[in-house]
């Protein structure tokens, strides 16, 4: 009897290697371009005072030709040198921002000598690239890396988890990574120089370990979980949105009772977070509480949809600047307190929304469902912290880019939210950075590009959570399994 062939890996297809070839292109090469130390600051200050877009491309032409054009486009590298600073004092206990003969060089420590806004699962996160060297360069370049391998890490891992044991197919290894591509060309070079690509594997690993708890159901693993989500959220606050994705899904469609599964989920996730605020307080003090506060304290975002409302409106009748603070541009408005005092609430009444409508179509689900809803759940959460948030930095879109794609890979219906996403990241690349500086002088045609970006982001948010538990309740066609 004639045996059955043995269908090729995903991996051994021509599409899925070349998308994997063109995700090592981006990070080893295009996102490694810069300029030289004070390059890009000489080129610049040589554009007169009031000279548009325009002249500063002549500038770059005039210095370093069409190559010089790329660099400027994808060098988004200023960040890097912060982290290289963290994670210095951190591993080495030196500040490079200090004299190397200071007395303290050497014994400086985050949060208590040196003021740190990251939380200290972000710290960990900046070290591995020390491994290419101690200077500076060998610093970037390995950060950038460190980027794809973290980028690269969420794709794979998602890929394995959303295939649930089955064989993951050529065509969803496709879309999942030639739509992952597209995301990271549309966002541009900050995806090489930011470490938010944490969250969407955090979100990730979560997902597997949910998985795996929900398979056996077992309570350990659920409060496993429940850990994890902790843990992240002492990396990037933004990972506890796990936990009302998991809790939904518990609610809408698990057959074991809700209150152990459940309460193990929650009892994770508050246990860790208590045992690991206490132990940093006491190693930190008061400046690890300040990494905190100090996000609590910023005021509206420029690019924020609060500040792309208000700038439409010329300020309501009120009086509006632009100034600096927390290291970002920042709305002056006299309505700051009040946008505060409302963006919480906003953002619990829409997670209510979409919890109501989710939980209102349970019967829609299939437990087949399970691991996409929860990833989805996230993103769907992650994507109403963006938009109802006072700060709106562009990085964190990579929070979604990742996900939308894994999803995309595995529904094929959801083309229409990663083409939204896609074309909010190619103006977001627009508003940040090329034309950043029109847009802090209050430029017309910036504020409509900017509410154009944030418009969009709120009906793709609108769309899937009023249709998520839809989407998710049909299973997929036999042809995309293999």
């Amino acid at each position: 009897m004639a045996s059955t062939p043995v269908p090729r890996a995903w991996w051994r297809h021509t599409g899925p290697a070349l998308a994997l070839l063109l995700h090592a292109v981006i990070f080893l090469g295009i996102f490694q371009l810069h300029f030289r130390d004070g390059e890009r600051r000489r080129i610049e200050r040589s554009v007169p005072s009031g000279g548009g877009i325009g002249t500063g491309v002549e500038a770059f032409l005039r210095e370093r030709g069409p190559l010089g054009l790329v660099i400027w486009f994808f060098d988004r590298h200023g960040e890097i040198r912060l982290f290289y600073r963290y994670a210095t004092v951190t591993w080495y206990g030196t500040d490079p921002d200090q004299p190397a003969d200071a007395t303290d060089q050497g014994r400086l420590r985050p949060y208590r000598d040196v003021p740190v806004e990251y939380q200290p699962g972000a710290l960990l996160l900046l070290l591995p690239p020390l491994l290419l060297g101690r200077d500076f360069s060998a610093y970037r370049t390995g950060f950038v890396a460190w980027c794809g391998v973290l980028y690269l890490g969420t794709l794979l891992l998602g890929l394995r988890l959303l295939a649930d044991g089955r064989p993951i197919t050529a065509a969803q290894a496709n879309r999942t990574l030639w739509g992952s591509a597209a995301f990271l060309l549309c966002f541009g070079g900050l995806a090489g120089a930011r470490f938010d690509h944490i969250v969407p594997l955090l979100c990730v690993v979560g997902g597997i370990l949910f998985q795996r708890a929900s398979r056996a159901d077992s309570t350990p693993w659920f409060a496993a979980f429940g850990a994890l989500a902790a843990a992240g959220v002492l990396v990037k606050i933004v990972p506890g949105v796990l936990i009302p994705a998991a809790l939904l899904w518990l609610c809408a469609a698990a057959p074991r009772p809700l209150w152990r599964s459940g309460g193990a989920v929650v009892a994770g996730f508050v246990v860790t977070l208590l045992v690991l605020n206490l132990a940093f307080y006491a190693i930190w003090g008061d400046g690890y509480v300040r990494s905190f506060t100090y996000h609590m304290d910023r005021g509206i975002q420029i690019e924020s949809t609060y500040a792309g409302v208000i700038m439409a409106g010329y300020g309501f009748g009120q009086p509006i600047s632009v100034g600096r603070s927390h290291a970002a541009a920042g709305l002056e408005t006299p309505y700051t307190e009040l946008v505060k005092s409302l963006s919480g609430p906003l953002f619990l009444a829409i997670v209510g929304a979409i919890a109501w409508r989710f939980l209102a179509l349970r019967r829609a689900l299939s437990l087949a469902a399970r691991d996409l809803a929860v990833l989805l759940l996230g993103a769907v959460v992650l994507l109403a912290f963006i938009v109802t948030n006072k700060v709106f930095s562009p990085q964190y879109l990579l929070w979604l880019g990742p996900l939308f794609a894994l999803a995309y890979g595995f529904r094929p219906r959801l083309a229409p939210a990663v083409l939204a996403l896609l074309l909010a990241s190619a103006l977001t690349q627009a508003i940040f950075p090329v034309f950043y500086r029109q847009l802090k002088e209050l430029r017309a045609p910036l504020i409509v590009l900017l509410n154009l970006r944030n418009l969009i982001l709120v009906a793709l948010l609108a769309w899937l959570g009023w249709t998520l538990a839809k989407q998710l309740g049909e299973e997929p066609d036999p042809k995309h399994w293999g």
